[in-house]
């Protein structure tokens, strides 16, 4: 075979002689981390160059905006910068907000494409990148309409902390800076299962944030690591107080950190859906894109609130197909407890990964038919 170059084979992979088997497929989440990246780099590369345009605004404002602050207030006493800085936090992040909505729109269309991706599913690169955004556009917009004010506040209230803090209220500025600094941590933890639900499940917004705050305090320690390495090639470069550092940060995410990010967080938070969800009421969704997916040992005897609806699920090209209507369900009551299993009643998984859209208990959503055809673009 003659030798395709090495930037060709990084994008679009290395030519595999057979194809992929059942036993060729990953047993765990880290396995299958590793398998998505070393089969489908080039995918992967494409898609994060893609849902890098929709940052590409809030990222050459987010660069201006700091140049020009850092210079306003070069020469600036504390006390002159203090009173200027609900007006410099405006300028600076509250602009960022409407970006930062733009940009999860992007993240909607990544995040879509890297189910499919580790679900082991055939990936139309720019259909699927569309069809992502316009599943769940709307929910990815409010999520970032809300990490914007979050980030907004945490970096308003810590630099005035330090700014009035004086020997006398210092214990009280301190506790108002690590609260601040927790709920943005705890948060951004919860943007992870958040962003990932909504590009699989229908539920409504205020389902989804509950429920994404209850897993997020389910494996706390654990969540904080993986989000933390999955955004670690972002946060190395993002708190530098250099421009060009910034300027370098950026075009890393543009070739690379979305992407990573998407496949690592897809992987571990489907793994929690799984534990806490999938096998309870979907079981054919256990495992998705592992050795020996669907294949659970769960009585639903001993869960009689559980869906009775049968999935089967199609050999041939790996879809997924409902005998019927999957009642809705909510996720918070499933992920309520850690031991008993509450009914579901608002939630509905979506092979197609719908999230646009909430169902009510009085209404259900029939599970979409993937076709499983088609190839890489």
């Amino acid at each position: 075979m003659k030798n395709r170059g090495i930037i060709k084979r990084l994008v679009f992979g290395k030519q595999r002689e057979e194809d992929i088997t059942e036993d060729d497929l990953p047993d765990t989440r880290v396995k299958l981390f590793k398998f998505v990246m070393r089969t489908r780099f080039g995918i992967i590369f494409r898609i994060n160059l893609l849902a890098a345009l929709f940052f590409i605004p809030f990222m050459v404002w987010d660069v201006l905006s700091g140049s020009y602050i850092a210079n306003y207030v070069a020469n600036m006493t504390a006390a002159e910068s203090f009173s200027n800085l609900i007006y410099l936090t405006l300028l600076r992040y509250g602009t960022d907000i409407p970006l930062i909505m733009i940009g999860c729109v992007g993240l909607a269309g990544l995040l879509y494409v890297c189910r499919r991706i580790c679900w082991g599913e055939p990936v139309k690169i720019l259909s699927d990148f569309a069809k992502g955004i316009k599943q769940s556009w709307k929910q990815f917009i409010f999520l970032g309409l809300l990490t914007g004010v979050v980030l907004m506040l945490v970096n308003y209230i810590v630099p005035a902390s330090l700014a009035v803090m004086t020997r006398d209220n210092a214990v009280g500025m301190s506790v108002a800076m690590a609260l601040a600094v927790l709920f943005a941590v705890v948060w951004i933890i919860a943007m992870m299962y958040a962003f990932n639900a909504s590009s699989l499940y229908n539920i409504t917004f205020g389902r989804l944030i509950i429920s994404s705050m209850k897993l997020t305090f389910k494996r706390l320690f654990r969540n904080l690591g993986v989000c933390l390495l999955s955004l670690l090639p972002i946060l190395i470069f993002m708190f530098m107080p250099w421009a060009f550092v910034q300027i370098i940060g950026y075009c890393v995410m543009i070739v690379f950190s979305l992407g990573f990010a998407g496949v690592m967080q897809t992987v571990y938070c489907h793994g929690v859906f799984d534990e806490f969800i999938n096998k309870y009421s979907y079981p054919d969704f256990v495992r998705m894109g592992m050795r020996g997916a669907g294949n659970i040992d769960y009585d639903k005897e001993t869960d009689p609130d559980a869906d009775t609806e049968e999935t089967t699920v199609d050999s041939a090209d790996g879809s997924v197909e409902s005998e019927g209507n999957i009642d809705a369900a909510g996720m918070e009551e499933c992920v309520s407890q850690s031991v008993e299993h509450d009914t579901i009643t608002d939630t509905t998984v979506a092979n197609d990964g719908i999230g646009n859209s909430g169902s009510n208990d009085d209404s259900a959503s029939n599970v979409d038919e993937s076709n499983g055809q088609g190839g890489d673009e």
